[in-house]
């Protein structure tokens, strides 16, 4: 079954397109943070994809690739990777990182909408979505997660994660400030960024495993610090088709 666009009001594509190029300005500040991430996967993502039972040499897709941190990492572990983003500038970033590492195998890397991107092979066996989910206001959000779980070929897993707040559940805010707008709402006219408790991105996650019809699914919660943030909670939802 092919994939199908989703569906998003006018206003959530003005807001998208303006993310795009906030995000797109901000490839330094990604790089800068690199090392670390690389670090920080040897202690987060490592440990789902032993948990998974993951082998090396199958196909891998990593949405909201950024400058392809995730992706690089998982095709040293011999993973064929496909990254996806939106930004120009993350995408032509990434490609000059896996060229400058010198890998066997580079990850292919498009630059593309992930709500618009509907490519003929679909089914990835790993697909990875980290601080991405909670980028798309609700009930957009629950659309994304179906389009996540949409890219898993029988028997493989997503990996989602998003950091977590320990009060606030559902309302959508700027980073660091300590306005709440409405449900709904978007935090200023640059982006979303829907702020999850445990319980809320479970909630939302569980939702969508029972949209996808016909299939049967596990699921596993994992809630860790943020290596480099200890103050910062991650959960990472581990999701595998199994029929």
């Amino acid at each position: 079954m092919p994939v199908e666009p989703i569906r998003r009001t006018r206003h959530d594509r003005e807001v998208s397109q303006m993310a795009e190029a906030v995000y797109g300005s901000q490839v330094s500040h990604y790089q800068a943070r690199a090392a670390q991430r690389l670090v920080g996967n040897d202690v987060w993502l490592w440990p789902r994809l032993v948990e998974i039972g993951i082998r090396p040499g199958l196909r891998t897709l990593d949405i909201g690739c950024g400058i392809g941190t995730n992706s690089i990492y998982l095709a040293k572990q011999g993973h064929v990777v496909t990254g996806v983003d939106i930004s120009h500038q993350m995408i032509s970033a990434a490609r000059t990182a896996a060229t400058k590492i010198g890998l066997d195998a580079h990850p292919q890397f498009i630059c593309h909408d992930f709500c618009d991107w509907c490519p003929t092979d679909r089914e990835f066996d790993l697909v990875v979505a980290t601080a991405f989910v909670h980028l798309f206001p609700a009930p957009l959000d629950r659309a994304v997660a179906d389009g996540i779980l949409s890219h898993v070929a029988p028997h493989g897993s997503a990996i989602i994660s998003t950091t977590l707040e320990t009060v606030h559940s559902q309302g959508l805010r700027r980073k660091g400030d300590g306005q709440h707008p409405a449900p709904g709402r978007p935090l200023s006219d640059e982006r979303w960024r829907n702020n999850y408790t445990r319980q809320t991105f479970r909630n939302l996650i569980e939702h969508s495993v029972m949209h996808q019809t016909g299939t049967t699914w596990e699921l596993e919660e994992h809630v860790t610090a943020d290596p480099g943030r200890p103050e910062q909670l991650w959960s990472d939802i581990v999701v595998t088709r199994i029929g």
